[in-house]
């Protein structure tokens, strides 16, 4: 009498290989995915900052008070801060420093973007 099938050493072996071949593939898998959210939210940090200073170029230089610090939300990113600074360069009331940042928790750490620029325009 011939048998078919599988054996259930046979069946237990492959669960295993099996096993051993997720449990080193999801760890991967999971920390691909949380790399792939926190640069995401760098994106969208990133834009918010570039946003601002675009913000600021359209107005006048004479108008932004130096040195100040400003604050602005990022709703798109739970717990985070915007922080601007302007500096007016010495001797120069047409040239204005600017650096802005965005802070924001993630996973127990604290991270955050800096993008900086000039402002270059009349006093009038």
């Amino acid at each position: 009498m011939k048998k078919t099938g599988f054996s259930y050493i046979e069946i237990l072996i492959a669960v295993s290989i099996s096993a051993v071949i997720f449990t080193t593939i999801f760890p991967l898998l999971y920390s691909s995915m949380e790399k792939n959210r926190n640069n995401k939210l760098k994106l969208v940090a990133y834009e918010a900052a570039s946003n601002q200073i675009e913000e600021l170029r359209t107005r006048k230089v004479s108008s932004l008070l130096a040195p100040s610090h400003i604050t602005f939300e990022v709703p798109e990113i739970p717990d985070s801060t915007g922080d601007i600074f302007i500096e007016k360069k010495l001797g120069d009331e047409k040239i204005a420093s600017v650096l802005i940042t965005v802070t924001w928790k993630f996973k127990n750490n604290t991270e955050n973007v800096s993008l900086s620029s000039y402002l270059y325009g009349s006093t009038e």
